[in-house]
């Protein structure tokens, strides 16, 4: 009897061991999905700040060699060189000697005929002159020889004095996080300074990029730059005449020597503002966050782009930097050329895409943003 009570109390207790393990196999079964998603959920956030991102498929490069865009020193040195001919000055010294054939009137009364010719050639010495002045440019080989690959200046249109561009946008890798956006500029004729910033909010700027510089013949020559990304801050000299770019981040300093121009970042959709349209493919050097780097400029052509107030029409700008740097820039030629998306894409993969909601150029409003924005 009492070893039949032990077997009972012996199964009863089995069993609840096996109800309750048999009730936690159940709930696990429950939880697995919950589990798997929350796994899923952290890989995919992660991804999104650790990825490198999707990338763009790299659309087809114009054949051909890019031409090299040398920086202008001098504003007004061509035009005194085309002008300095010494056509007039011939003229005159050939007006002066007319009394020696004068003198000369010994031999044959045929004398005062090519006095008179020289009377009637001094009218056309001015004639001759013009010409000379007009062909000038034509027959003016000093360029082309000290240029083999013909240096274009490529300046078109005046940058607007005054210009500022918020932007709505996204930023970061395999998922994109919102990011806000300022691009401003403005020049008195003489002197330039320009600045390209972007974050994630009004107090977190991921970068902020300045520079400082002179116009020349219509031309943004870059001069000095101060950048401050991911918190790292750089300043760099950019001697265009000496060929030469020199940064400094603390104690480090780096030099890069340069053969054409130099466009800082902060000033690059400023300087594609005043390009000739007619540009195809071109090749200069552009000075990011303590990196100089040789890169091809490619013109995408018109493309409809879409924002926020609907759709609008655009000029497509890209640079390819050998770093691995890609710049994007839409310039929308209603709005006097202002740059209403910038699409940077840096060497470690991390991507910004900022599309214009609010535009104002020489205290004009082209766009109406719907809220206001905080500067950075």
């Amino acid at each position: 009897m009492v070893a039949c009570v032990c077997a009972m109390r012996s199964a009863v207790r089995w069993a609840g061991v096996c109800h309750r393990w048999t009730t936690k196999v159940a709930a696990m079964r429950r939880q697995t999905p919950l589990i798997v998603a929350c796994a899923c959920s952290l890989a995919v956030h992660l991804g999104s700040l650790l990825s490198p991102g999707w990338e763009l498929p790299d659309a087809d490069v114009p054949e051909g060699d890019a031409r090299r865009i040398e920086a202008t020193l001098a504003a007004a040195s061509p035009a005194p060189a085309a002008v300095v001919p010494v056509a007039a000055p011939s003229t005159t010294r050939r007006s002066q000697p007319k009394p020696a054939p004068a003198a000369k009137p010994e031999p044959v009364p045929e004398a005062s005929l090519p006095v008179a010719t020289e009377s009637v050639v001094s009218e056309p010495g001015i004639e001759t002159l013009a010409e000379a002045t007009s062909s000038a440019p034509i027959a003016e080989p000093a360029p082309e020889a000290s240029s083999p690959a013909p240096s274009p200046h490529l300046v078109a249109k005046p940058l607007p004095r005054q210009g500022r561009v918020f932007y709505h946008g996204t930023v970061g890798g395999f998922v994109s996080l919102n990011a806000i956006g300022e691009a401003s500029w403005e020049h008195d004729g003489a002197r330039f300074q320009s600045r390209l910033t972007a974050g994630m909010g009004a107090s977190d700027g991921m970068f902020d990029y300045r520079s400082t510089g002179r116009l020349a013949a219509g031309q943004l020559i870059s001069e000095t730059t101060s950048d401050r990304r991911m918190k790292k801050q750089s300043t760099g000299l950019i001697d265009q005449a000496g060929g030469k770019v020199t940064m400094q981040r603390g104690g480090d300093t780096r030099e890069r020597t340069i053969k054409g121009l130099a466009v800082a970042m902060s000033a690059l959709p400023q300087f594609l503002m005043t390009l000739d349209e007619s540009l195809e493919k071109a090749a200069l050097f552009v000075v990011g966050d303590f990196w100089v780097e040789d890169s091809v400029l490619i013109a995408r052509g018109l493309e409809q782009l879409s924002l926020s107030s609907g759709k609008i029409e655009a000029r497509h700008y890209e640079s390819r930097a050998n770093n691995g740097t890609q710049v994007n820039v839409w310039l929308a030629p209603d709005w006097r050329s202002a740059p209403v998306r910038i699409r940077i894409r840096s060497a470690d993969g991390y991507v910004l895409d900022l599309k214009a909601v609010e535009v104002e150029i020489e205290g004009q409003v082209q766009l109406k943003a719907p809220e206001t924005h905080s500067d950075f």
